[in-house]
């Protein structure tokens, strides 16, 4: 049996048995994408827990706690050249003041403006803000993973027509709307992530039995045998890792 496990979208930093999670990911070999909040949060976690060839911290901002935080975008700038890995970042325009909406925007605006050209991996938040996302990475120069694509049809082919990817997660196997994204998503463009703490079964502890459930979901929905839809998954982080 061929094994391929990842995660492209956690948070690590959420978690209070850092050092456990970090030995069960490099025991278990998952290829994993901790994403962050704040910029003070990458800079901690980055001096604190030692990366490797499966673990990477990112470098994030999170459009919910932009306008709450407004400063921190300086120490983003200043920190951005320190990873390839960006994110969590984006729009969440869910029940936001105007006031708020603007801050979110301008600093991905900032964030898209000085990642473009520079190599980075993205992952983008773009709940209830989807068409809009699309519309700013237009012309980015760089990989975008949109994480928990939950937006509409139209604007999901807008953005695999610019070269997006997209991490799925199992909670999105739960409901109509997540499984019919899931469906419209080009198998070449599918990776996975599990958003934890935050989906279920996760909560609690961390593990990486999310890929099993995702990947016995993926085989039937393409009438492919699990190692195929594993490979696939694997081919298509690694072209994410060394794409110019």
């Amino acid at each position: 049996m061929f094994d391929f496990y990842m995660d492209a979208h956690m948070h690590f930093d959420l978690y209070d048995e850092r050092n456990e999670i970090l030995r069960y990911v490099e025991k278990k070999k998952s290829y994993t994408i901790a994403v962050t909040n704040l910029p003070h949060l990458f800079q901690k976690y980055k001096e604190q827990y030692a990366e490797n060839n499966h673990f990477q911290i990112a470098l994030g901002f999170h459009p919910e706690l932009v306008h709450e935080y407004a400063d921190q975008i300086v120490l983003f700038k200043k920190l951005i050249n320190e990873t390839r890995f960006i994110g969590e970042i984006g729009l969440d325009y869910t029940k936001k003041s105007k006031e708020d909406e603007t801050a979110q925007t301008e600093a991905f605006e900032k964030i898209l403006e000085w990642c473009s050209g520079k190599n980075k991996i993205l992952s983008i938040h773009s709940r209830s803000a989807a068409k809009k996302v699309v519309n700013m990475i237009n012309g980015f120069d760089g990989t975008v993973i949109l994480h928990w694509y939950s937006g509409s049809i139209t604007d999901l082919r807008r953005a695999i027509e610019l070269g997006c990817y997209f991490s799925i997660n199992h909670q999105m196997l739960q409901s109509t709307n997540g499984r019919n994204i899931i469906e419209n998503i080009p198998v070449d463009r599918l990776l996975l992530e599990s958003d934890a703490p935050f989906t279920k079964g996760l909560k609690e502890k961390y593990t990486i039995d999310f890929n099993d459930e995702i990947y016995e979901y993926i085989s039937g929905l393409y009438q492919q045998e699990i190692d195929v839809v594993k490979k696939r998954v694997k081919a298509n982080f690694a072209k994410v890792l060394k794409e110019k």
